[in-house]
């Protein structure tokens, strides 16, 4: 029993010693709990890329703790510096996190003018009333969203007067302002000049240049005076265009932002491209045209009034000098002495090719053979065959020819016949009798000789493009026919085939005689297709004009 007290003693005073000392205890400790905050937390990322490609996509996202206020709304602030002397508005919110689209987020930055577009320090704060949390900072790499602008060479405005003699000068050199052009993000800008007529919206835009990660672009008198005219101002006539900015920017991944320039309006004087020529006398005849059959051969105007000339081709038979298609005046030559007389007797001829002079001061004619044509090794291996014949073009006074040639030399002769013949001395584009043979790789040229000046040019082309179906030539099993570039606009990719006889059936237009690259009308609307549907044919004799001025909406025309 005394045992069992002792214990019961010890367990009461060992429970009053542990109730004291825990008493003790919490009296010497001092408990203290964190102080309210306000406060914007550092998010997961600080480097935030915007990518034009993604532009509702959010940009970033940041979020705050307030055990301070009780506010039902936020504001979000950014500046470009740590002080925040001028703070941009970002948005607000009701909740404790804010985000931003790549597109916005994108603007705001643009519109407070920065012009760099890698690494901007952008810092963010948030304010509850009178209260402001800490800030964090973000380093953004940023895309344009203001247009490049025409930084010199072009303004609204200008008076840009074109000239011949200049044909090949530049008439505009511009510069562009561009900051995204310097960024170096390894992404590709172009820039594209186009043109419109004024008020148009630029609902069918011409393109006039374009330049390729360059500030630059540079546009001749001959490409501005052919894209005026295009537009609608006549030869040498002043009239009015706009002319606009535009760049597609294209990443990594192929993704495209285009951006456009506000227009400016322009005053545009042009410039006649091609001597006129014309005249109301041809040549009529069985040698010529079957006697009216179809229209006469032309003459055309000389650098002496009142003297005419024609360059043709005639077969046996006979011919006389009519105007304008009709037999109520016409020349003869009664007596065969080179002299004409109103209504006198038909000229007798043998087949060749002609220089016909007609000279009404004199009332006298000559015919003098004349062929002006290529031969050497890169055609005919020097004459084994015909030389190819040079056609007057008489829109510019010169002779011209569209051949394929191969890697070797030529010179130019005339009437099938070496007594006068023509070679380069020296490679520098004119021509000499008896002078040194030209050298030239294989190619399909435009051959341009011009005897007023003794000059000559080679220029190559890619593409001859031809007639083929089974309106024509049983889809290849003769040669197409055969385009030829229509020389009264030499600035414009345009072709023309004259009086090509069809048949019922289908057809398609391609280029050097292969399938390659062929062309058909798609809905039949006139625009030309890549392998487009075929073209149907009644029989009967037509006119075919390609356009492919604009490479990128070939058309056709077809007349009677």
């Amino acid at each position: 029993m005394k045992s069992i007290l002792n214990k019961i003693f010890f367990a009461v005073i060992a429970s009053a010693m542990f109730v004291f000392t825990a008493c003790e205890t919490e009296e010497n400790i001092n408990i203290t709990t964190p102080d309210p905050t306000f406060e914007l937390e550092m998010p997961g990322i600080s480097n935030v890329f915007l990518n034009f490609a993604l532009p509702d996509n959010p940009a970033f996202t940041i979020t705050w703790k307030d055990q301070i206020t009780s506010a039902s709304s936020y504001e979000v602030e950014m500046a470009t510096e740590s002080t925040f002397t001028t703070p941009v508005l970002l948005g607000s919110t009701s909740e404790n996190s804010f985000s931003m689209s790549v597109m916005d987020f994108n603007e705001a930055i643009n519109n407070v003018g920065i012009t760099e577009f890698d690494n901007i320090p952008v810092f963010m704060r948030v304010k509850a009333g009178d209260q402001i949390s800490n800030q964090v900072l973000f380093l953004v790499t940023t895309y344009p969203d203001n247009a490049p602008t025409f930084e010199s060479g072009l303004a609204d405005g200008d008076a840009l007067t074109l000239s011949l003699d200049m044909n090949d000068a530049d008439a505009l050199n511009i510069v562009i302002n561009d900051p995204f052009l310097d960024a170096d993000l390894g992404n590709t800008i172009e820039y594209f000049l186009e043109a419109a007529t004024v008020g148009s919206s630029f609902a069918s835009p011409v393109e006039v240049a374009n330049s390729t990660n360059s500030a630059t672009i540079n546009v001749t008198h001959a490409k501005l005076n052919s894209v005026a005219q295009g537009l609608g101002i006549a030869p040498d006539a002043t009239g009015q265009i706009e002319l606009r900015l535009r760049s597609v920017i294209t990443n990594s991944t192929n993704d495209t932002l285009e951006r456009i320039d506000t227009p400016v309006t322009v005053t545009v004087t042009t410039y006649l491209t091609v001597l006129d020529l014309s005249t109301t006398w041809g040549i009529v005849g069985s040698a010529a045209n079957d006697w009216g059959a179809t229209p006469d051969l032309p003459f055309f105007k000389t650098d002496v009034d009142g003297v005419l000339a024609a360059y043709v081709t005639l077969i046996d038979g006979e011919i006389k000098f009519r105007e304008n298609n009709d037999w109520a005046v016409n020349y003869g030559d009664t007596g065969a002495d080179g002299s004409i007389e109103l209504g006198g007797d038909n000229i007798a001829v043998t087949a060749g090719s002609y220089k016909v002079t007609l000279n009404f001061n004199d009332n006298t004619y000559t015919l003098e053979n004349f062929s002006l044509g290529i031969v050497g090794s890169a055609y005919n291996d020097w004459g084994a065959t015909p030389d190819f014949m040079l056609e007057y073009d008489q829109y510019s006074d010169v002779f011209r020819g569209i051949v394929t040639l191969l890697d070797g030399e030529m010179k130019l002769r005339m009437n099938n016949d070496w007594t006068v013949n023509y070679g380069d001395t020296g490679a520098d584009g004119s021509i000499e009798l008896n002078g040194d043979n030209i050298a030239v790789t294989a190619g399909i040229y435009i051959v341009t000789v011009d005897l007023n000046d003794n000059t000559y040019s080679l220029e190559q082309i890619t593409n001859v493009w031809g007639l083929v179906g089974s309106a024509f030539n049983d889809w290849g099993a003769t040669p197409d026919a055969q385009f030829t570039r229509d020389w009264s606009r030499p600035f414009d990719d345009i072709w023309i085939l004259r009086d090509v006889e069809l048949i019922d059936g289908e057809f398609k237009f391609r280029a050097n005689n292969a399938w390659d690259i062929n062309y058909g009308d798609t809905g039949g609307d006139g625009t030309l297709e890549v392998n487009g549907d075929n073209l149907t044919a009644t029989a009967g004799t037509y006119t075919i004009t390609l356009n492919f001025s604009d490479a990128a909406n070939p058309t056709y025309t077809i007349q009677p």
